[in-house]
């Protein structure tokens, strides 16, 4: 389809594919389905036998841990009696017979050991530093855990490419989780030669699902009382873990190279990604690693070592009632609705594209050069009781087109899914792209939704209760807001997501031949050739719309990126990436002559505690510092009054060709330790004032 507009608002082109490389994989180990998906006959995809339980499923001890293992970490907290619900549970479900729809509980548990890393202090102050990490209060300590056990999310759900004959074994949504500190409190400890303050907890929570997608989830919990159990490996602290560790930790198999950031790689998290696993099927698309992800996770930060484990609970109406959430629009069809919240999880960054960059191509930015971007999370939930199915993606597809090619990513996506725009800025709203359709994650916990689905990138579909998730940082998952009007003081735009927009997923009954085959009809689009693109037809539910669009209020600052924005989850040291201010500079000091030798000269308030100095790009076309991150600084240095700072002035990627100034920079400041914040007014360069 030919896109013709000023500044394109893309949704991404790439869903959140199978982190264990779904869409290359699925023809080769497909995931199972569960009793209610309704596959056609037509769909190419062969999804595996219902896995009938084997005799060691009747046990009630805990299975055989994988030979890869380690034991427990020791002084693991004894977990607590299992709860007869989370004190946040909120049943939103509609109320339809039980015995319409039997169901199953699942408790699930894990110990573990959560912390925040002190090597990165200098020795002078770690003691104070540990000292008010111990004394941050309980809720602290309770989002820290919960960062540590999102980790889990890629493996368990994208089970189904870790073990051939089992399926997705998802931890319930996070407002059931019950998490219980050690009474003791936080202690300083060293792990593998690191300087921790840790904190131990135990984490419990309650899975209801119906009972056919269980067995095929993992056969040894077919029976009551039955236990399951897996080994998992945990960074020590959860936190910036891509400055600490590189790529080493991340899988991109399924995502386009450069997906991946400071912010989202908790998304991407596989703790048995080895350096040299690459390539398409491999962990590292972008480049290969240096470590192996539990090597490195050793050398600089510290892994803690547990088991997730599963028991099969006896059926409780009370306790099933008590942790049944996720809205049952319509118990019988397929529903989808966008999740605004997450909407409120966005940010704003810098980007510089080449060229040849595939974002250029494909108009996901308005030029070339430097960029500002805002990117944000995207969510549609299938709240009704049926799987939405598509079926089989199709790289030629000349009869209805609803496929579309992408030969800069190479990848497949389904035409016409949504469309994010900017309220009251009709003339920057944008396109209607092609997605892939498939059920990421499982906000539901309900007997209308099962643990295990079929779906991928090649095979697309919602399962029931699940979720299509796209998270912030996946390449072209923004919009380009780079000529944005913005008033020295901000201004608050309305981010916008629309679903589903064009009918062209089936929220409804699917319309089909005396042969039970889909009948397709013209769309009103058409390719860059003239053809038609068609959709199915679809008997739609009543107000079937009324839930697939969104708009969430965000603050734009006139400058800056999420560099420049205030901490979110108490992140301390010179890696993070947030927090820092921009150091005023006169056009003298700021710009200089590619290559030269800079010195710096830091004028130092007395008795001033550490302080972190970041040194980033200029942008000439947009007349400001580019905020940029850890990773991409110039210059990252821990500071204090007798420091030296020298670099060799960077070229203004964007100057024009005939400009005075080839050289520049933008300096940022930060304290070490958040409490130490101090104010600089002057910066001597080269000696002169």
């Amino acid at each position: 389809m030919s896109l013709n507009y000023r500044i394109p608002f893309l949704l991404s082109l790439f869903g959140v594919t199978l982190l264990l490389s779904a869409c290359q994989r699925q023809e080769e180990e497909p995931a199972p389905p569960t009793a209610v998906t309704t596959i056609s006959a037509t769909d190419t995809a062969v999804p595996l036998p219902t896995i009938t339980p084997s005799p060691a499923a009747t046990d009630t001890t805990a299975a055989p841990r994988p030979t890869n293992t380690s034991p427990a970490p020791e002084n693991s907290p004894t977990p607590p009696p299992a709860p007869t619900a989370a004190p946040t549970a909120v049943s939103t479900a509609t109320a339809v017979p039980l015995a319409d729809k039997p169901g199953a509980l699942i408790q699930v548990s894990i110990d573990s050991r959560v912390g925040v890393l002190l090597d990165e202090f200098p020795e002078e102050m770690r003691d104070r530093v540990a000292a008010a990490i111990i004394a941050q209060p309980e809720d602290v300590w309770l989002a820290r855990t919960r960062r540590q056990l999102r980790l889990t999310k890629n493996r368990l759900n994208f089970r189904n490419f870790v073990y051939e004959d089992k399926g997705q074994l998802p931890l319930p949504p996070p407002e059931l989780w019950d998490i219980q500190l050690d009474t003791a409190g936080p202690r300083r400890e060293t792990v593998q030669g690191h300087d921790l303050v840790l904190l131990d907890y135990a984490f419990t929570s309650t899975l209801l699902t119906d009972q056919e997608s269980i067995a095929q989830a993992e056969p040894i919990l077919a029976k009551e009382g039955a236990v399951w159990q897996e080994f998992f490996a945990f960074p020590a602290d959860p936190d910036m873990l891509l400055q600490r560790t590189d790529n080493a930790c991340v899988n991109e198999a399924g995502f386009p190279p450069n997906s991946f950031d400071s912010e989202n790689i908790w998304h991407f998290y596989n703790f048995e990604c080895t350096a040299d696993s690459g390539g398409a099927l491999g962990c590292h698309r972008t480049q290969l690693a240096t470590f192996d992800c539990r090597e490195a996770l050793s050398l600089f930060v510290g892994v803690i070592e547990t088991d997730v484990r599963w028991e099969r609970l006896t059926w409780d109406d009370d306790l099933a009632n008590q942790v049944r959430v996720g809205e049952i629009a319509n118990p019988e069809q397929p529903d989808l609705a966008v999740v605004g919240d997450d909407l409120e999880t966005n940010r704003i960054v810098y980007r510089y594209f080449t060229p040849d960059n595939c974002a250029i191509q494909e108009e996901a930015v308005g030029g070339q050069g430097w960029r500002r971007l805002l990117q944000f999370d995207a969510t549609v939930h299938n709240v009704g009781g049926a799987t939405l199915h598509i079926g089989s993606a199709k790289a030629e597809d000349p009869e209805n087109n609803v496929f579309d090619y992408n030969a800069c990513h190479d990848h497949l996506h389904y035409s016409n899914y949504g469309e994010f725009f900017l309220a009251d800025q009709t003339e920057l709203n944008g396109s209607k792209q092609a997605f892939c359709v498939q059920s990421t994650t499982r906000p539901s916990n309900n007997e209308w939704s099962p643990l295990t689905h079929p779906y991928s990138c090649t095979f697309q579909g919602v399962q029931a209760g699940w979720a299509d998730e796209y998270v912030a940082g996946l390449d072209a998952q923004w919009i380009d807001i780079t000529d944005l009007d913005v008033p020295p003081d901000g201004r608050t735009v309305g981010l916008g997501f629309t679903s589903n927009g064009d009918k062209f997923m089936c929220e409804g009954t699917l319309i089909t031949d005396e042969n039970g085959e889909a009948l397709w009809e013209p769309s009103g689009f058409v390719t860059e050739n003239g053809e038609s693109i068609n959709r199915p037809q679809c008997d739609f539910i009543e107000n079937w719309d009324v839930n697939n669009q969104e708009i969430r209020d965000v603050f734009v600052p006139q400058t800056g990126s999420f560099v420049t924005a205030a901490c979110a989850n108490d992140e301390s040291g010179p890696k993070r990436n947030c927090g820092f201010t921009e150091l005023e500079l006169t056009a003298n000091d700021r710009f200089c002559e590619p290559g030269e030798n800079v010195d710096l000269t830091i004028a130092w308030p007395q008795a001033a505690a550490p302080q972190v100095l970041r040194l980033c790009e200029w942008s000439a076309a947009l007349g400001t510092g580019v905020a940029c991150t850890f990773e991409d600084a110039l210059l990252n240095r821990t500071i204090t009054a007798d420091t030296a700072v020298s670099f060799p002035c960077p070229r203004i990627r964007d100057a024009a060709e005939e400009a005075e100034v080839e050289g520049g920079y933008a300096l940022y400041i930060a304290p070490l330790w958040p409490e130490d914040e101090v104010e600089l007014t002057a910066v001597s360069v080269n000696g002169e004032e």
